[in-house]
């Protein structure tokens, strides 16, 4: 079990280069008011990375089936918008947001956003 985080760390980077392979519009910068692309991904990216083991709890809980996020991971995975998740985790699916939010909020007990 050694091997298992650098088994871990090369799935996600092969998963992030894959990912900007299949959708050229993150890995090419679009202009407009001075911002690009690749900034608004680096906003996004870093709610997560600041939350430790959190990308690799999501990937885990993605491929296993089974949602498993620290408290940390979900603070910062209820703090990010569906379009934020979706420009990190391109393919992961517009699903899997909602499951992972689903999962913090009966963690935490808190009742569940309105939908109204």
């Amino acid at each position: 079990m050694k091997n298992a985080g650098a088994i871990s760390a090369a799935a996600l980077m092969m998963m992030v280069v894959l990912a900007c392979a299949a959708s050229p519009s993150l890995a090419r910068p679009v202009v407009g008011e001075n911002k690009t692309v690749v900034d608004d991904i680096e906003k996004c990216w870093a709610a997560v990375i600041g939350a430790s083991g959190c990308i690799q709890d999501v990937f885990s809980s993605f491929f296993t089936g089974r949602i498993s996020l620290s408290t940390q991971c979900c603070a910062a995975i209820e703090g990010i918008s569906d379009n934020c998740f979706a420009k990190i985790f391109p393919f992961l699916g517009s699903g899997f947001n909602p499951l992972l939010k689903g999962f913090c909020v009966t963690q935490s007990g808190a009742a569940p956003p309105s939908t109204a």
